[in-house]
């Protein structure tokens, strides 16, 4: 079966598992924290074994404990280092600091902990307040990096923002894309003079033992759809977070860690989701994104889908001895109100099956009501659905069959191919007649030998020839044009 030449491969989600352990948990307390520490070996041989990528990020209280405590017996299950030394070196696994800083420590003085530890302190900030000063500091003051407030003498410049949210979390943003925030007060403007990169989050995909893992991998799943139905610009760049707590870390928490990881595979195995750490992501976006700046919400995601599954045969692709079309090829639906001026209301694009005849378009916007099908491919005869339009049921998968009778078209706009109905081909150059003007343009490419995916290959075999000037020439010798309502 031929295929159009278009790219399929769609737009990924970078995806990124992040957890925090926080100043207030109490990891001075030595069995607290050897408890914690062999359920996070257990979580990261699970994680790297599966494939996804992780951002482990520390406060202060977790740090000095393991500088305290990893020794001896502790470090046996880490090849003999440090639990932060091991994450990194062992298992790969990116190690950011975290700081509320409403304590003696800021952030400078976290990466300096990272430090003594034996590592290079990452150049990620794991979470801060977008919108509020704390204990004299702000996210601004990272822009040009800062000293320590305990260790004064150590200097700390971050790259990349992560993880913006407010007090308690109560209204914390959702956003997907990277920018460069300006300010506090314009956060969300972007400012090429900047330094720092603000990565989003996503919507707020937390997981904990009482968590339900398919609403987790849903909110994934959600964007993937968004991105595959052109809710969502396949321009854009787009980032998400699933997250726990390591102060909350337990046997049945881990396990719904390993499950969303395994739902999510399919998406990951067809390239719509990519496992990546941050500073990987910043390097994507940096490189292979030119620095553009994008960013919309979790809140622009839709609410319902309706799936529109639409049979229909393009006259010039049909062969009725095989019963099939020549190839695959994508076409346009419009949703049309059925009272005059036939207002748009949605549209939606799929590839008509070469074997099926039928394609599934997916729509996002329109509200229930009735509404034309008007249908539109690269060189066939704009075609409308019969006369009085169809019952749209917005969150349902509907279904109409244009091949089974001329009935089914406005107009009885459609020519019979054996025993199916198909829609006119050679409209070529999308005035909405057949004419001379389609029969040159067939024409001028025939004797270039043009070939390929191109609008004049009237039959779908890849090659301009006389064949595809025939079926143009027929159908304008019996003047099909448009027949609009």
């Amino acid at each position: 079966m031929l295929q159009p030449e278009k790219a399929y491969l769609q737009t990924p989600v970078y995806l990124t598992f992040t957890t925090h352990n926080e100043d207030a948990e109490p990891y001075n307390n030595f069995n607290y924290y050897r408890t914690r520490r062999n359920f996070i070996v257990q979580l990261a041989d699970s994680i790297v074994a599966k494939g996804a990528k992780w951002n482990f990020q520390s406060d202060w209280r977790f740090l000095l404990a393991v500088k305290n405590f990893d020794t001896g017996s502790v470090v046996l299950n880490t090849n003999g280092k440090n639990i932060i030394k091991w994450l990194i070196e062992d298992r790969g696994i990116d190690c950011d600091p975290h700081s509320h800083e409403s304590s003696l420590y800021n952030y400078a003085d976290v990466a300096y902990l990272h430090s003594q530890l034996g590592i290079t302190p990452s150049k990620v900030v794991g979470g801060f307040l977008y919108d509020t000063v704390i204990n004299g500091n702000n996210w601004e003051n990272l822009e040009d990096g800062m000293y320590g407030r305990y260790y004064t003498n150590y200097f700390w410049q971050p790259d990349i923002l992560w993880g913006g949210g407010t007090p308690n979390h109560v209204n914390d943003p959702q956003n997907f894309g990277v920018w460069k925030p300006q300010s506090m007060a314009n956060y969300y403007i972007h400012d090429t003079s900047k330094h720092l990169t603000l990565i989003g989050n996503g919507c707020n995909n937390k997981i904990y033992d009482t968590s339900i893992v398919t609403t987790s991998v849903q909110r994934i799943r959600n964007l993937v759809n968004a991105i595959t139905y052109n809710a969502f610009p396949d321009s854009g760049f787009y980032t998400a977070t699933v997250h726990t707590q390591i102060g909350s870390l337990n046997a049945s928490q881990i396990l719904k860690v390993e499950q969303f990881i395994d739902s999510v595979k399919s998406m990951v195995t067809a390239g719509k989701v990519i496992w990546k750490n941050l500073d990987d992501i910043y390097e994507t976006w940096n490189t292979g994104y030119g620095k553009k700046p994008y960013r919309t919400s979790c809140s622009a995601l839709p609410s319902v889908y309706s799936t529109l599954n639409i049979k229909i045969i393009q006259e010039g692709f049909y062969d009725p001895a095989l019963n099939r079309l020549a190839q695959s090829d994508n076409v346009t639906v419009y949703l049309r109100n059925n009272t005059s001026p036939f207002a748009l209301i949605d549209s939606a694009n799929a590839d008509i099956d070469s074997l099926t005849f039928t394609g599934s378009f997916v729509f996002f916007r329109a509200l229930s009501g009735t509404y034309y099908y008007d249908i539109v491919h690269r060189n066939c005869i704009e075609t409308y659905s019969k006369s009085g339009g169809q019952p749209f049921v917005p969150g349902t998968v509907m279904n109409y069959d244009f091949t089974s009778s001329g009935l089914q078209a406005y107009g009885s706009n459609m020519i019979l191919k054996g025993n199916r109905y198909c829609i006119y081909s050679g409209e070529c150059n999308s005035d909405g007649i057949i004419d001379l003007g389609d029969m040159l343009l067939i024409n001028n490419d025939a004797g270039i030998f043009k070939s390929g995916y191109v609008i004049s290959d009237t039959d779908g075999n890849r090659t301009v020839d006389l064949n595809d000037l025939l079926i143009a020439y027929n159908n304008s010798a019996i003047f099909v044009q448009t027949i609009l309502p």
